[in-house]
């Protein structure tokens, strides 16, 4: 009995230290994440600074016309898209004699405003370097960064190199706010130096670089360990108590215990397969040593599944398909089990059965209906592997299997591969893309082409659309590098410099449209519509000048932030066109449903001679009438030949695009070729005299 005492007591002490360290773990980690709040806040001010700083254009407008001459300019260039951010919320030019332009939120600040502003960094202004600290300015902390305005070279005039920018990102309560949303932080708040920390609070403190608190930030810490001791402390004592009367039970109890816990430990609880520690162990075994077949088995869109059934519907698909799996594979020399979430994998021993496999294993499927709902038919995806043809370590066959069977996922549902060295260097070129799509994305490897968008009526260029181009000597096309970009979700970023970078390049075709294209991830991005704002404002750009290009493929989705991102753009002026029509579902309905204003033929239609079919006459000329009716213009691609441009125009075919008009090119080529367009106009004109024109006219 006394050591019963002992085990019920000890267990006790063992869950109260368990609780304290879950405790301790949380706390540390939600620490963790504030102190790496405030240390990415330094350094995106630092950088955003500088980069603000070393704008040329920026030097040279002080130098030129002084502060107040510049005023205008510095509102629309400097403050305005400076302050448009969540973070920055104050901007600051500094000179020998002190402030002499200031913008915040509200707007140009006075003189009277800058004044303390300027006096509370003084030190940092005057400071030989750039340099970014903690302040308090006003009692509210901030990140401060004064970094020296870089002239691009000798400026005749002024004093723009003597001058500092300063900005201003505030801890402010809408900060805070979003930081205690942003990691689920109970009651964040910023307390003064001076202010007492509340009793079993955490806190993070926000110092200056001379080592000065400028103030905490602290917050009541969650404490998951409190389960333990609030819920199964208790019980475990009245569980004691009981084995203390019941000496016999208790002793029952552990040894069912021991048996569940070595269960768990070599099955899962689900499906009662074996886990994935028992089946490494096993298939480590095995390769290398005796003949066998790895099937790595995936349950096909099974996202979709959960979202439709819930999870335990989810589990309940993957309960059977275990009990499918295990009757298909019964009378093989077999372990099968459940790696994780979705995931199966066979071994089977011997040799000779490995193009028999796949068939049998894809053809298992589950059926499961909702009330009101069709059946769903729920199948799985293989990729095989075998020893020692294609590998002789249980690493190099999971690997290889896992490489069939991605090839199989992308064959499309209840497919099956088996391994090929093919595959596996199709696997490392796709590894290598990928590495060197994410050292394009940080060393700024891409640029943009232009291509012309011709009006049919008269011929003239109407505009250009930008295309993504890797830096010469990548060989890498877009139809290649796109989708891996997509897949790593590095588009949104890389998507953020496109429309910078079109924006910045369309001031240097006044009155032409560009055509920016839009993934399905960036319209997805509910920050998209900010990151427009701040780069229109940005670079003075009209929305009459600038359309967006969408996919059929987002339209299919449908879902509220799209929906939303697109009603947006067209409140703000931005043309829409739908892009590749005619290689998707092609749907009509879509132009009634959503604010379209151009559609995009796609170039199937037209090339290759199809203008001369009788059938694809009709249907072209077709798609023109029922979209001019709904007061949508028709962008004709891939032209190449002067009389596909003559056919289109007797279809009434606003405009066109393609290579007869001009090949994609960089910036400077795309300004010559739209130069040779409008002179070739003007040559034409000029020959048909003034009297043939009247007439046309």
């Amino acid at each position: 009995m006394v050591a019963i005492s002992a085990m019920t007591l000890g267990a006790a002490v063992s869950l109260w230290a368990a609780a304290g360290a879950l405790n301790n773990r949380e706390s540390q980690r939600q620490v963790e994440q504030v102190r790496g709040a405030i240390s990415r806040a330094r350094h995106n001010s630092d950088e955003q600074a500088k980069a603000l700083g070393q704008r040329h254009e920026l030097a040279r407008q002080l130098a030129a016309n002084g502060p107040d001459g510049a005023a205008a300019w510095l509102d629309e260039e400097l403050g305005q898209p400076a302050t448009a951010t969540v973070s920055t919320k104050t901007v600051l030019i500094v000179g020998r004699d002190g402030a002499v332009y200031g913008f915040a939120e509200g707007g140009r600040l006075s003189t009277r405003e800058m004044e303390p502003l300027a006096q509370s960094v003084s030190d940092m202004v005057h400071a030989g370097e750039g340099t970014t600290d903690v302040r308090s300015i006003n009692g509210v902390p901030a990140v401060v960064s004064a970094v020296p305005i870089v002239p691009p070279g000798p400026i005749s005039g002024g004093d723009a190199g003597a001058m500092k920018l300063v900005t201003f990102t505030y801890f402010d309560d809408p900060t805070i706010a979003r930081w205690a949303n942003a990691f689920m932080l109970e009651r964040l708040t910023l307390l003064s130096p001076r202010r007492p920390v509340p009793a079993g609070w955490r806190q993070v403190r926000l110092a200056g670089n001379g080592g000065e608190t400028i103030g905490r930030m602290a917050w009541q810490p969650d404490r998951p360990g409190d389960v333990l001791t609030r819920y199964i402390l208790p019980a475990e004592l009245v569980f004691g108590a009981i084995v203390l009367a019941l000496f016999w039970g208790m002793a029952h109890r552990a040894r069912t215990s021991t048996t569940r816990v070595n269960y768990l430990e070599r099955f899962d609880p689900t499906t009662g397969l074996v886990n994935r520690a028992t089946f490494m162990m096993r298939l480590d075994q095995i390769a290398g040593n005796h003949p066998c077949q790895l099937l790595r088995l995936d349950i096909d869109d099974f996202s979709a599944i959960n979202d439709a059934f819930g999870l335990p519907g989810g589990d309940e698909v993957i309960r059977e398909f275990s009990k499918r799996l295990v009757k298909v594979f019964s009378a093989d020399r077999c372990m099968i089990a459940r790696l994780d979430g979705d995931e199966f994998a066979i071994l089977v021993l011997g040799a000779g059965q490995i193009h028999s496999l796949g068939p049998r294993a894809t053809q298992v499927f589950v059926e499961k209906r909702r009330r009101g709902h069709p059946t769903t038919t729920i199948t799985l995806s293989a990729g095989i592997a075998a020893a020692p043809e294609h590998g002789h370590t249980a690493e190099d066959l999971m690997q290889n299997a896992d490489i069939a069977l991605g090839a199989a996922k992308a064959a499309g549902s209840a497919h099956h591969v088996i391994f090929d060295p093919a595959l596996g260097q199709a696997f490392k070129s796709r590894k290598d893309l990928e590495a060197q799509m994410k050292q394009a994305i940080d060393e700024q490897g891409f640029e943009l082409f232009y291509q012309p968008i011709v009006d049919l009526r008269t011929m003239r260029p109407n505009g250009v659309e930008a295309l993504l181009r890797l830096k010469q000597g990548a060989s890498a096309t877009p139809a290649e590098f796109v989708p891996v970009i997509e897949k790593l979700g590095l588009m949104p970023q890389l998507g953020g410099w496109i429309i910078a970078q079109a924006f910045a390049d369309s001031r240097k075709w006044l009155g032409l449209k560009t055509s920016i294209n839009l993934s399905p991830l960036q319209l997805e991005n509910p920050a998209l519509l900010d990151q427009i704002d701040f780069h229109r404002a940005r670079y003075n750009v009209s929305p009459a000048s600038i359309g967006f290009e969408i996919t059929e493929g987002i339209l299919l989705a449908d879902s509220d932030t799209v929906r939303s991102n697109l009603i947006g753009l067209r409140q703000r002026g931005y043309t829409l066109a739908l892009d590749d029509f005619g290689t998707g579902y092609s749907s009509l309905s879509y132009l009634s449903e959503f604010d379209i204003q151009r559609l995009k033929l796609d170039k199937s239609f037209v090339s290759g001679g199809r203008t001369q079919s009788e059938r694809s006459a009709a249907l072209v000329r077709g798609v023109i009438d029922i979209c001019h009716r709904l007061g949508i213009q028709v962008v004709a691609e891939g032209i190449e030949e002067e009389e596909e441009a003559r056919i289109l125009q007797d279809w009434s075919c606003d405009y066109a695009q393609g290579y007869h008009f001009g090949r994609p090119a960089p910036v400077w080529a795309t300004k010559r070729t739209i130069a040779m367009l409008r002179q070739k106009v003007a040559e034409s004109e000029a020959a048909e005299g003034p009297e043939q024109r009247l007439t046309i006219v």
